[in-house]
């Protein structure tokens, strides 16, 4: 990794963990938005503190030679003890001021509980918004199905008559069109259940001040016949049903043996009975299995939720950063849309957009950085504006989905979105900066320890709502697509100090999990917010590294007792979305750049509620996760091919895992060269470690496969995820897909740790030569590159690079063997030619083999044509 590559994968962690995450000139102004402390800063030049009046509560200021308020606790920024010197903000804010980082800071908010009478809107306790302020709501889910028992939790946002959010404390009142349906609520959310057996549609009214919308609910009748499945199909994020799915019934051997479609309620009878796996199939969404289901001990009934081709159309936002700080710093920001779940079903192309070259200066050194186009970075000799653009997802964008199905309109006519336009940015003193962040340095562990401090100038900005249209990705269906042409995004301009990362706290990192016989490197630990309807919102992070010693804690931090211990950054809820719940996630990677991993990406996850934020910067009651990391999945073997092969039948994924528990559920998904899924849900066991895939009926495309004319295998990508309800009980996988109480479409709410390994592929690539027709000299090395692939012996190892000979004389017949690597994680192999073999017009073929010696299935080969001489 280079000075080039390195400094934008370093800020783009700062930015925000593994693919999410503003800041004034002087901290003052960035925590008193409204006019600063300094008004009671007594006058007059100074060099040292002991000429300010109480160097306990001042400090001089070398850059002005002023003296400056200051604090060492809580209590210094209090009237008592400033006296004469008191801070006014400090003294009209009910909650007073928090001393945090030697400066006093105006105490924010983050829940309503702590401002008595009033509530906590934008970090402040202030009168409660007056529903009579409303003018226009949404109600998410603006669809649903269920039948009787379903419980389904409706959520409203509302707005003011400018489209400004608005989050009235009382003055919402829910109600149901008939008694087929009972619950309700008073604030924000309601919760209804389906008591009626018999078949209806129903709806679900909110009204707010003058504001009035509804819901969708449809209600299916309860009893179903014996050895028959309803198969439920709905958009995961819009909640509608799809019509036109392919639900095939498969037996334990891969088999389909019954099959339906989808009516136009997204409704399909299917034949089935002991042990089955279900199959939703549909040319524009992902495919998904829901695998070794037992019909006799379930309900009858299943719903699946699929999700759009990811990278067939897209939209977003564009904009740049508003109110920057003048002055001598270094802007960064990372912007980008709320997603639903942990944003691991799109592409990266959905959550970074596409990379661009930036001309950067600093420090009198220009350099040309590759970033993601949602990433702003400017230095102070740079004239250009900090421009961003951030991509998103369809979904929530119906401005009243009811009339829509009243007035007959086709339910997928509009694409589009509706999601949270979010960005944390900063502009930080140059003399802050890392001296070797642009350097020569190869260390970017040490790199990213030395940039954690900087987090003390983040700030937040959110706007709730933003709606934009999504249209045709070009080049998608060849498979190359292309995301730069962003003209129809919609304008979003975020405001560089909208809210400040006001609470300061630590948290507890359980013990690191290994992968490949090595702990973890890095560690992100993510503060959100999740929006029903918009999804997850970055609102704060934490940064840590495990390097010094690389064992079970992330290393010890400044200001911080132990190792383990994760300092953080979070703004509250703000801007519209308040009162919705907080999330701490950590997540613990290590990158293949630093392991020389050539077969992908490990990454394991927590995630743990948060009922209030905390002010805590020293970090002396730390937040505790519940439980620990789920190990790698490692283990996971599939057999593309319909004949037995490598100790698998058939079209069987197996897995295994020796590090232990793997979790509730596993999800594995094969990607082809379109972005095209298929995911298989299942509980892996001793009884049950696999699961046999079955043919998808014509005309339906096998994404098992890559899609290209050679017929080489799909990317494999297995997550595993452990799964709770709210009070800490294990949720199956029949009751998810049962829908009544819990649901896949909410499999990420539910879901309290997770594990992801990225399996690539296997594939090859010649480095020497490196083109067609060239003269190698007798004896020499040839050299190719593997990817996807682990050279060596099992268990650890995968196989071998072998070069086979066709033509020339002294060849034919003759094999070489790469059996490790020539290069520090590379994956680079050197094969030296045999001192017999010359000849014009040489064949050789590089493939992969298995230890056995045997061809991979399908086959990874690449031939070059040459002349030995």
């Amino acid at each position: 990794m280079n000075a080039h590559t390195r400094a934008p994968w370093l800020l783009g962690l700062l930015g925000v963990c593994l693919a999410w995450a503003g800041c004034a000139a002087k901290d003052s102004e960035a925590f008193f938005p409204g006019g600063g402390a300094g008004d009671s800063a007594p006058q007059g030049a100074c060099t040292v503190d002991e000429e300010c009046p109480d160097p306990a509560i001042f400090f001089c200021n070398p850059v002005t030679s002023r003296c400056e308020a200051s604090c060492r606790t809580q209590a210094d920024c209090g009237a008592a003890r400033r006296g004469q010197f008191a801070l006014g903000d400090c003294d009209r804010n009910p909650l007073g001021c928090q001393c945090d980082q030697g400066k006093c800071v105006v105490s924010l908010c983050s829940v309503d509980a702590v401002c008595g009478a009033a509530v906590c809107r934008d970090g402040r306790c202030v009168a409660p918004p007056l529903a009579a302020g409303a003018a226009t709501c949404q109600i998410t889910p603006a669809f649903a199905i269920g039948r009787q028992g379903t419980q389904v939790r409706f959520s409203v946002a509302v707005s003011g008559a400018q489209g400004e959010p608005l989050v009235p404390a009382e003055g919402i009142s829910w109600s149901a069109t008939s008694e087929a349906v009972s619950g309700g609520g008073q604030g924000t959310q309601a919760l209804f259940t389906v008591v009626s057996p018999e078949r209806s549609v129903e709806r679900i009214a909110v009204r707010v001040g003058e504001a009035f919308c509804e819901a969708h609910l449809t209600v299916l009748e309860a009893p179903i016949a014996a050895h028959r499945v309803r198969v439920v199909v709905t958009d995961e994020l819009t909640g509608r049903p799809i019509p036109d799915v392919r639900v095939g019934v498969s037996s334990e051997e891969g088999i389909l043996t019954h099959s339906g479609v989808t009516d136009g309620e997204g409704v399909a009878l299917v034949s089935a009975s002991g042990v089955v796996s279900l199959t939703a199939f549909h040319a524009e969404y992902g495919y998904l299995t829901l695998a070794n289901h037992d019909v006799e001990a379930g309900s009858g009934e299943v719903v699946l939720p699929l999700r759009r081709n990811p990278l067939e159309v897209h939209g977003g936002v564009r904009g740049v950063f508003q109110n920057r700080p003048v002055g001598q710093n270094l802007h960064i920001g990372f912007t980008g849309l709320s997603q639903p779940g942990w944003g691991m079903e799109g592409g990266s192309e959905q959550r970074l957009g596409p990379s661009r070259e930036v001309m950067f200066e600093l420090g009198g050194h220009a350099r040309q950085l590759n970033l993601p186009t949602n990433f702003s970075l400017t230095a102070p000799s740079t004239q250009a504006s900090a421009e961003y653009t951030a991509p998103g997802l369809e979904g929530g964008c119906a401005e009243d989905p009811v009339a829509a199905t009243r007035a007959g309109l086709a339910p997928f006519s509009i694409r589009c979105g509706m999601r949270t336009a979010w960005a944390l940015s900063g502009d930080m003193p140059t003399a802050e900066l890392p001296p070797d962040l642009f350097g020569a340095s190869q260390d970017t562990s040490q790199l990213l320890a030395q940039g954690i401090p900087l987090l003390r100038h983040f700030h937040s900005s959110v706007v709730r709502d933003v709606r934009f249209r999504l249209q045709p990705v070009p080049g998608a269906n060849e498979g190359t697509p292309d995301f730069h042409d962003t003209r129809h995004y919609t304008p979003v301009d975020q405001q560089a100090l909208q809210m400040p990362l006001g609470f300061p706290f630590a948290v507890r990192v359980p013990s690191l999990p290994k992968y490949r016989g090595a702990f973890l490197k890095n560690a992100f630990v993510l503060g959100t917010v999740d929006v029903p309807g918009r999804g997850r919102v970055p609102l704060g992070l934490g940064l840590a590294v495990n390097v010094a010693p690389s064992d079970p804690n992330t290393d010890l931090q400044s200001g911080l007792s132990a190792p383990g211990l994760v300092g953080v950054r979070m703004a509250p809820a703000h801007h519209g979305l308040e009162g919705n719940p907080y999330q701490v996630v950590v997540l613990a990677s290590t990158h293949a750049a630093a392991l020389g991993d050539s077969a992908g990406e490990a990454l394991s996850a927590l995630v743990e509620p948060l009922p209030a934020l905390m002010f805590d910067p020293k970090g002396s009651a730390p937040l505790s996760f519940s439980s620990g990391f789920l190990p790698i999945p490692e283990g996971a073997r599939y057999n593309f091919e319909a004949e037995p092969a490598g100790g698998l039948e058939g079209r069987q994924f197996w897995f295994t895992n020796s590090a232990g528990r793997v979790g509730t559920l596993l999800r594995v998904r094969f990607t082809n060269r379109f972005g095209r899924h298929w995911t298989v849900l299942y509980e892996p066991s001793s009884e049950t470690p696999s699961v046999r895939l079955p043919v998808p009926p014509a005309p339906f495309e096998d994404r098992t496969f890559f899609g290209d004319h050679t017929g080489t295998r799909a990317l494999l990508w297995v997550q595993a995820l452990a799964v709770r309800a709210s009070d800490g009980k294990r949720l199956s996988l029949a009751l998810l897909a049962d829908g009544r109480t819990a649901s896949l479409a909410r499999l990420d709410e539910f879901t309290r740790a997770f594990a992801v390994l990225d399996y690539r592929r296997p594939e090859l690539a010649w480095l020497t030569p490196d083109q067609e027709g060239l003269i190698l000299p007798r004896a020499s090395t040839v050299r190719v590159r593997t990817t996807g692939f682990r050279l060596g012996t099992a268990p650890e190892g995968e196989g071998f690079v072998q070069l086979s000979f066709l033509g020339g004389m002294g060849c034919e017949g003759m094999t070489v063997r790469g059996e490790r690597a020539a290069s520090q994680g590379l994956g680079e192999v050197e094969l030296p030619l045999p001192p017999d073999c010359s000849g014009r017009d040489v064949s050789l073929t590089a493939t992969l083999v298995d230890p056995s010696g045997e061809p991979l299935r399908p086959s990874v080969t690449y031939t070059r044509r040459i002349h030995i001489l």
